[in-house]
């Protein structure tokens, strides 16, 4: 009898200790990115310069690390869903675009069955759509900091864009990683899988949303930060602009925070960043449970990622130390 009235008292408290949000505004996106713990701003080394004038000499300057609120990256039930308010309209001209309804319409299938609006069910099939849009907060560089791949605002993935892959898994899930299972899976195949990368489409098989909504999430970061995949989006890659010497991540993967995390804005503001695929099979309320899960059905999440950078201090870049590895 205790056993289970402290079980219900656990499972009532993990209810009400967290209020929902069900959508969040650009303000709010802001706010989260100076609040969060997710920087990890550190001096991991030195470079040095090699600068001339009547005599060279060689002067050197800090090599910094930190991560960059890179995107915001969604997982919705349906077009116009997408938890960021103002995102609606940067991804409705997009998707209304020709090419946009062209793709919309060759690729046209129903996936309304497939959606849920609730928690862990007995429907593991679900379907969601996504965006990857650049962070409010990722243009703005101050001080000594690095800048980021990505343009505030700019849409680097709409899944309304991309039917033939996100509706029809084409030609994805053909692919030795979709067929093989243990290959790219989120968590630990086979005792604690939250989901496969492969293929990366809108479909997943998981009964909790909440875990559904962080696969098709990953999915999407895995795409938008690799070049020539075989789907209809921009790449966040590159060496942006700066004055200086600038290394920035490689492709996001799964299960390390090597070049990516995620903090959470929807359904719940977080201040710190996490990696999914926890093993969380003994815990009683689990990870869709502790907060995470949306009534909803639509998720948000800041994905930072890890750049080096150090000021120019001479004419020639000679080379870098670092004290560290980062990060």
């Amino acid at each position: 009898m205790k056993t289970i009235f402290a079980f219900t008292f656990a499972s009532l408290f993990s209810v009400s200790a967290f209020a929902e949000t069900k959508t969040i505004n650009t303000a709010e996106i802001v706010a989260s990115a100076m609040s969060a713990s997710c920087i990890d701003y550190q001096l991991v080394g030195v470079c040095f310069w090699l600068k001339c004038g009547n005599k060279c000499r060689v002067k050197t300057s800090p090599k910094i690390g930190h991560h960059n609120p890179d995107l915001v990256v969604s997982a919705h039930n349906g077009v116009g869903n997408n938890p960021w308010v103002e995102a609606n309209g940067i991804v409705g001209s997009v998707s209304q675009s020709a090419v946009g309804s062209l793709i919309n319409k060759a690729a046209s299938i129903s996936a309304g069955s497939n959606q849920t609006t609730k928690g862990s069910d007995l429907n593991t099939l679900k379907f969601k759509s996504s965006d990857a849009i650049g962070h409010p907060a990722a243009s703005i560089s101050m001080g000594l900091s690095c800048p980021s791949q990505a343009t505030s605002f700019n849409p680097y993935f709409v899944s309304g864009t991309d039917s033939i892959a996100w509706r029809l898994g084409i030609p994805e899930t053909a692919y030795p990683n979709a067929l093989i299972p243990g290959r790219r899976e989120i968590g630990n195949f086979p005792s604690n899988t939250w989901g496969s990368v492969y293929p990366r489409s809108g479909f997943i098989a998981q009964p909790s949303d909440a875990k559904a909504g962080a696969v098709i999430a990953q999915r999407v970061g895995d795409i938008v930060t690799r070049t020539g995949q075989p789907h209809v989006y921009q790449p966040l890659t590159g060496t942006p602009s700066y004055n200086g010497r600038i290394w920035p991540p490689g492709a996001l993967e799964e299960n390390t925070d090597k070049n990516g995390k995620w903090q959470m804005l929807v359904p719940k503001k977080s201040n710190s960043c996490t990696v999914f695929g926890d093993n969380d099979t003994t815990s009683i309320a689990g990870w869709d449970g502790n907060g995470n899960n949306a009534s909803t059905g639509n998720y948000a999440w800041t994905l930072w990622r890890p750049y080096q950078c150090c000021k120019r201090e001479g004419q020639f870049f000679l080379h870098s130390v670092n004290f560290k590895s980062y990060p």
